[in-house]
């Protein structure tokens, strides 16, 4: 993905190693979507995910995203209080990954202003 998306592919480096990363693209239709975000076990609570996600939203913007999307599974509570955080609106929607299979789905309007925690 980072050879075929690079612009919207973005990782953290650190001397001990790669910090954190998000793999996104952006729709034909304007959605800044999110595909993968993570940041290792010692980078968290420092800030990271949260700039990681303001360089994919500004690098998004660029290419002619209006809104973000995220998707993760419902159990999934630590992306679930994480996207809440930035101030995505979450909803929960049946059979979106198969049937039977609900996942939640985030969503927020760009510009792009994350509220501070």
């Amino acid at each position: 993905m980072v050879q075929e998306f690079g612009s919207t592919c973005l990782v953290a480096r650190a001397e001990d190693g790669i910090r954190g990363y998000v793999f996104g693209f952006v729709t034909p239709g304007g959605t800044g979507y999110v595909h993968l975000i993570a940041t290792r076990d010692d980078a968290r609570g420092t800030g990271l995910g949260r700039r990681l996600y303001t360089a994919f939203a500004e690098a998004a913007q660029r290419h002619g995203a209006r809104t973000l999307k995220a998707i993760t599974s419902v159990g999934n509570t630590g992306s679930v209080a994480f996207h809440r955080s930035l101030g995505f609106d979450a909803t929960i929607v049946d059979d979106y990954d198969g049937p039977g299979r609900a996942m939640a789905v985030f969503r927020r309007d760009l510009p792009l202003e994350f509220p501070r925690p």
